[in-house]
Formats: C-alpha cells, sequence, structure tokens
C-alpha cells in the first residue's frame, strides 16, 4: 500500500517537471513603436505646456517692468519739477511787482530772489557749478575751450576766462564750462631781409 502512494507521487512529481510555464509573448515591433510615439508626444506635450507657461511669465514680467520704469520716470520728473515750481513762483511774482511798480530797484530784487531760489533748487537736486578760476590748467573732460587768444600773463593751456559756467550732478558731467584758453604769448615776427639791410646800414653810419 505504501509502495503504490510512493510510486503515485513519483509520477505526479515526473508529470509536473514535464509541464513548463505558457511564455509571455514579446510585444511587436509595431507595437513597440506606438508606446515610444506615444511617450514622445506627452514628452512634447508637456515641454510645449512648459514652453507657453515661459512665455506668459516673460510677458509679464516685460509689461511689470516697463510699468515700473514709468512709474519711476515719472516719480523722477516729479522730484525735479517741485524745486523748479518754486522758482517759478518767484518769478511771476517778480513779474508781477515790476508790472505794479517799474522800478529798477524792484526789478533788481527780484531777479535776486529768482537766482536764490534757482541755486537751492539746484541744491537740492544735488547739481553743483564747477569751480572756474583765471590761470586754471585746461581740463578737457570738465572744460569746453570756445577760442584761445595770446597772452602775456599766462602760459598756453591756462584759462583765462570763462563764458558758460559748467554744472554737475554727483560724480556725472552735465555741461562742461565754455572757456577762453591761453595760447601763450604772441611771438615777435622775425625781422625780414629787408630791415636787416636798414639795420645793418643805420649800425655802420652810427660807427
Amino acid at each position: 500500500m505504501s509502495h503504490k502512494k510512493h510510486n503515485e507521487k513519483e509520477n505526479h512529481n515526473l508529470k509536473d517537471e514535464g509541464e513548463k510555464a505558457p511564455e509571455t509573448p514579446k510585444p511587436s515591433l509595431e507595437d513597440e513603436l506606438k508606446q515610444r510615439i506615444a511617450a514622445l508626444e506627452l514628452e512634447l506635450a508637456e515641454a510645449k505646456d512648459k514652453i507657453l507657461r515661459a512665455h506668459a511669465d516673460f510677458d509679464n514680467f516685460r509689461k511689470r517692468t516697463f510699468k515700473e520704469m514709468k512709474d519711476l520716470r515719472t516719480m523722477v520728473k516729479a522730484d525735479t519739477m517741485v524745486p523748479i515750481l518754486n522758482v517759478f513762483d518767484h518769478f511771476n511774482m517778480a513779474l508781477d511787482a515790476a508790472e505794479k511798480k517799474p522800478d529798477f530797484k524792484v526789478l533788481h530784487d527780484g531777479m535776486k530772489m529768482i537766482f536764490a531760489e534757482f541755486e537751492k533748487a539746484m541744491n537740492e537736486l544735488d547739481i553743483k557749478t564747477l569751480e572756474v578760476a583765471e590761470g586754471q590748467e585746461f581740463d578737457p573732460n570738465v572744460h569746453e575751450a570756445v577760442s584761445k587768444e595770446y597772452s602775456e600773463k599766462h602760459e598756453e593751456g591756462k584759462i583765462l576766462r570763462q563764458w558758460k559756467r559748467g554744472y554737475k550732478i554727483g560724480d556725472r558731467l552735465l555741461r562742461p564750462a565754455v572757456v577762453v584758453v591761453s595760447s601763450g604769448p604772441q611771438l615777435s615776427p622775425a625781422p625780414s631781409e629787408a630791415e636787416k639791410t636798414t639795420e645793418d646800414k643805420e649800425n655802420i653810419q652810427e660807427d
């Protein structure tokens, strides 16, 4: 009885070994290509979406930057004009006073008041006048030579006088000072041959 059961068990094991597990069918080349195309289409759609988002972000940034720059320009103009408006007010006051009382002293006092307001406005805007003095060395970085003149007092390259004031704001030059520059003393012309001959004759006669 036990021998029979043993044989049945061996036969069952041989039957299991003889049976092979079913193999998974490999996808065809067409299926692989379809899967690859689908994956690429998905990647392309994601890339397009990223590009559109980046373009929209950049467009918003450009518009925001443009608005900020426009607002900044407006603020700068406003800050610049406030001191100038004070000068304009004083100018109107001076004109009104001159019309009511046409007197030179009134006009002179009004002009002095306007000049003081201009200086105040320039100080508020940090605009400084370039210091130019007679005999100062000409500097092409801050000076503009409008002409040259002979000078017995100053050597060549020295400033003789200023025609227009120069200004700077901070370290930036707004306008160079317009000046007249010395070309040095005028040289006496060399005597001509006729003058030399005349001078020689005079010397002989004196001897």
